[in-house]
């Protein structure tokens, strides 16, 4: 008999230990098909050996602020467009899913403040340089330096995040990067420069047209983090041939793990079940209109949160949890014709114009794009207006001649930011995670699929740290010896 206990006992911890072994698959849901969530599903999926079930809800278009227009037949990129060298996600997602990258074409550039032209690039670089130093000094060069220096730094997280560590907030992330890089965040662009000398000459037009033409906003009200990363686009810049909205796109569709519903998030509820371990119900909007609910046990939010967004999302049973701020609209305005050099007082034609003054005009640049497959059609003159308002037809018809046609598209693009904004966090809840709480330190491609990552490390650890703990708890009471009766013994 007592062998009989001992075989059964052993058998026990046997099944046991084959049932603690592996935890159980996690229903997520993730929403918002922009870079952000792309980087969530596309990581989690990874760190979870594809054991995972995503469900992907998207409002509009998969992309999300990645997006192209057709214009003349030619289709261009309308929302981010240029990626850095060292933006090693994106040159990774390139690699793995098979594209190809699209060098800009060679542009000549021009700094206008509403009046006039300041500087204007020769075809010569060498006269470029030398104007660019007849007008700053060395400065324009210090402050390349100073930007490298602080990229360097930024590229500090691809090593923190091979390596497994992963930030609850935003704060914590960029400290990890430089212990320096929070107090940017609270430092107007232009005092931040002129604590380290550089002249206002140089902050008003170089500075300024950076920041104005990236986030259309004045380097005296943004806060100098993301005016550096401004700053950062130059250099051997790229984009991804076929549309940058390709990444996320194939991200998500080659992913058989992640099902896309099209669909609106109305509302997230907290559930708590009878073994404490949280779950959430998603309440959405299909497109039959028809109100639908799931549960999950991750929900990943990659969309903004703030009250000037189209789509809101209520959240029941769960902490206060408050999104302050705003968003900047900016106007993309395409048009096929032929800029009026006699409006912009230019002698020659210039590829692209930065403004660097918001309070004399309200465009942020004018530039010309090419087909996002890289073809360039003869004489084929297809112009980029980004503005904070609306651009008229009248001042169209002034600024451009031979207009074939225009069109123009509006959207919340980024963050209004200033000195005084409290950073988010990317863990809101039990199991709940904001991706897009990065943009409050800067809104870039980038930026949204290292917070992917991010949040995929922790949905990861809490999941296995939950799946431990509750597999314990359950080995315990399966062990626990219960009392027997006598024609048991």
């Amino acid at each position: 008999m007592r062998q009989y206990t001992v075989a059964l006992l052993v058998l026990g911890v046997l099944i046991l230990q084959g049932f603690s072994l592996e935890p159980s698959e996690p229903r997520i849901a993730i929403i918002g098909g922009g870079i952000g969530g792309a980087s969530a599903s596309h990581f989690l999926t990874e760190l979870l050996s594809g054991a995972l079930d995503v469900d992907l809800y998207e409002a509009r278009t998969i992309g999300g602020r990645l997006a192209t227009v057709e214009i003349d037949g030619d289709e261009v990129e309308a929302g981010g467009t240029i990626i850095h060298p060292k933006n090693m996600y994106m040159q990774k997602f390139v690699e793995l899913l098979g594209l190809e990258k699209k060098p800009p074409s060679k542009e000549k550039m021009g700094i206008w403040n509403g009046d006039e032209f300041v500087f204007i690039e020769s075809d010569w670089s060498v006269i470029s340089l030398w104007k660019l130093f007849y007008r700053y000094g060395y400065q324009p060069y210090t402050l390349q330096r100073h930007i490298n220096s602080m990229i360097e730094d930024f590229t500090k997280i691809y090593d923190l995040q091979d390596a497994g560590q992963s930030f609850a907030n935003v704060e914590a992330l960029l400290s990890a990067m430089n212990k320096d890089f929070p107090k940017l965040l609270h430092t107007s662009t232009k005092e931040y420069f002129l604590q380290m000398d550089y002249s206002e000459k140089l902050i008003d037009e170089l500075v300024e047209s950076a920041t104005v033409v990236n986030y259309g906003q004045d380097v005296t009200d943004i806060q100098s983090f993301v005016g550096s990363i401004s700053l950062a686009a130059s250099g051997d810049l790229w984009s991804v041939k076929g549309g940058n909205k390709k990444v996320p796109e194939q991200l998500i569709h080659r992913n058989e793990k992640v099902k896309v519903i099209p669909s609106r998030v109305t509302k997230i509820r907290n559930l708590l079940n009878h073994d404490d371990s949280h779950r959430y119900e998603v309440t959405y909007v299909n497109t039959d209109n028809a109100i639908m609910t799931s549960t999950y046990d991750i929900v990943i939010i990659a969309t903004p949160l703030t009250r000037d967004q189209e789509f809101q999302i209520e959240f029941v049973d769960l902490p206060d949890l408050v999104f302050p701020g705003k968003y900047q609209t900016t106007y993309a305005t395409f048009v096929k014709g032929d800029l009026a050099l006699k409006y912009f007082d230019l002698q020659e034609a210039v590829d692209s114009i930065l403004c660097c003054n918001p309070n004399k005009t309200k465009i942020s640049s004018i530039g010309k794009v090419d087909s996002v497959d890289g073809s360039i059609k003869k004489n084929s003159s297809v112009w980029k207006i980004f503005s904070r308002t609306p651009v008229e037809t009248r001042l169209l018809d002034v600024m451009f001649s031979d207009v074939i046609e225009n069109t123009q598209i509006g959207w919340k693009a980024y963050p209004h930011y200033s000195t005084n904004m409290k950073l988010g966090n990317f863990k809101l809840h039990d199991a709940l995670y904001h991706v897009n709480a990065i943009e409050w330190a800067a809104s870039a491609m980038e930026m949204s699929a290292i917070a992917g990552r991010n949040v995929a490390i922790l949905a990861n650890k809490d999941f296995l740290q939950k799946s431990s703990s509750k597999m314990s708890n359950e080995e315990v009471l399966k062990s626990s010896p219960k009392k027997r009766t006598a024609g048991e013994l």
